[in-house]
């Protein structure tokens, strides 16, 4: 049986998880500081291991943006990322008060789970775009987002 926690996904956690993607390492100093800012998060557990993750970030009026779906290799297909994105769907549910925009960007392969999950594709003429800014001297390990 799993548990879910909610605002308590820690560093070590998310770390753990973020090293099963093909993401680019991060420094726990920059995941600390993220996670402090979080609007939400959860964190499934399978005997005490961290196996799926997600977080919410926005301006919590306006915004809300779904970050770091993360669903450890082992456990996907499972009804783990159905766990996440109902907690978040609660949350969300809980906390917009009349118009809110939810976003996210999808990884490659996972548009039909946002899909089932009642997110729609941004039209072709409205698509969306990302900039990043790497201020370290050295480059990170990995080189995507």
């Amino acid at each position: 049986m799993y548990i879910i926690q909610k605002n308590i996904l820690n560093v070590d956690q998310y770390q753990q998880l973020r090293n099963t993607t093909e993401w680019i390492q991060l420094p726990d100093s920059h995941i600390k500081r993220a996670l402090r800012n979080d609007l939400f998060s959860v964190v499934v557990l399978d005997n005490k291991k961290a196996i799926g993750m997600g977080r919410v970030i926005g301006d919590g009026a306006i915004y809300f943006y779904l970050q770091d779906i993360i669903i450890h290799p082992d456990y996907r297909r499972k009804g783990v990322g159905n766990l996440i994105m109902t907690t978040i769907e609660q949350f969300l549910q809980h906390s917009i008060q009349g118009y809110a925009f939810i976003g996210l960007m999808a990884a490659q392969g996972t548009m039909e789970f946002y899909l089932k999950s009642g997110f729609a594709k941004r039209k072709d003429d409205a698509p969306g775009m990302y900039k990043i800014i790497n201020k370290n001297e050295k480059p990170l390990a990995k080189n995507t987002i």
